[in-house]
């Protein structure tokens, strides 16, 4: 009795963390027994599968959009923090100008 499966899987980057991270989420139709009709168990795999992408996929999303806010929030102290730092360099700048007009 030979069994078949098929996988698909597919790798996302994701931003979290001041770092990128990546998830692999992965479906398979595992097991299907060549000495039964195959159309038959192809058909409540593809159902079973929906279901649980559906329900996997639901999850996945809360997980990310409940990390949103930290993720926004670390982006906006990072460009402010840049924002501060080229004031400071143009600041500096406009000194030196300043002082070689003056003399």
């Amino acid at each position: 009795m030979a069994k078949v499966g098929v996988k698909l899987g597919m790798t996302l980057r994701l931003f979290k963390d001041q770092t990128y991270e990546f998830i692999r989420p992965e479906v398979s139709i595992d097991e299907i027994d060549t000495d039964l009709p195959i159309k038959p168990q192809l058909e409540a795999s593809v159902k079973a599968l929906k279901e649980t992408w559906d329900e996997a996929t639901n999850q996945v999303s809360e997980l990310v959009l409940k990390e949103m806010p930290q993720v926004t929030k670390e982006m906006e102290l990072q460009i402010g923090k840049q924002l501060k730092d080229f004031r400071k360099e143009i600041d500096s700048l406009k000194k030196i100008i300043s002082d070689k007009n003056g003399k």
